[in-house]
């Protein structure tokens, strides 16, 4: 009888450690098993808007569009990232003294002050559904492209929303985040002693506004 017994725990004994050994080994396979990757859609980039730009109020694309509100020239003096985080949604550029050659509407033409120099700026506004309804919205998933031709040259110069560094040839500045709208103001800077028009010279600028959606 009592070598029934002995003989029951050894049997169990290893029971047991077969089961533990199927389990280990079972780890294992599902440890180095090749996983399907998780695929996450960021979206695509998508023009909102996009002109020419050759004064009072900032030109309103539209009710809830995103698109341009206004053009102007910062003086080369200025802190970019200081005074163009300043005003929220309402536009009152024109009003400043350190800014010229203020346009909101597409197609005009403006006069400014020769060899005058300055800073490049776009002033543009986003909605919740191309930059996300997150009650903060995401300055990473905007950007502007800028051409100008004439007496000085820009060709196609990106900026992205979250590019706040002026240092690297120009910056996004952010004057109001809220749960629907986006402002930025898109700064370009020649990183040298300003923009600048000749006497009797002409610059023509063209604007693409695009979003990640």
């Amino acid at each position: 009888m009592k070598e029934d017994k002995k003989q029951r725990y050894k049997k169990a004994g290893i029971n047991l450690g077969t089961v533990s050994a199927i389990a280990i080994v079972a780890l294992v396979i599902f440890a180095t098993a090749p996983r399907p990757e998780l695929e996450i859609d960021d979206g695509e980039w998508h023009i909102v808007w996009q002109g020419n730009l050759a004064s009072a109020a900032e030109n309103n694309p539209g009710a809830g569009v995103s698109g341009w509100m206004s053009t102007f020239y910062l003086d080369y003096a200025e802190t970019p990232g200081t005074c163009l985080m300043n005003n929220a949604t309402n536009g009152a550029y024109d009003g400043w003294g350190n800014v010229s050659g203020y346009v909101n509407a597409d197609d005009q033409e403006t006069d400014l002050a020769s060899e005058d120099p300055a800073y490049f700026v776009v002033r543009c506004r986003f909605n919740d559904t191309v930059c996300g309804d997150t009650g903060t919205l995401m300055k990473h998933r905007v950007r502007c492209a800028l051409t100008v031709s004439g007496d000085e040259t820009i060709s196609n110069v990106v900026l992205v929303g979250d590019d706040d560094d002026v240092a690297g040839g120009g910056g996004a500045f952010v004057s109001y985040n809220g749960s629907a709208w986006l402002y930025v103001n898109f700064c370009w800077d020649d990183n040298n002693d300003g923009y600048r028009i000749t006497d009797d010279g002409s610059l023509a600028w063209n604007v693409t506004i695009s979003a990640k959606y």
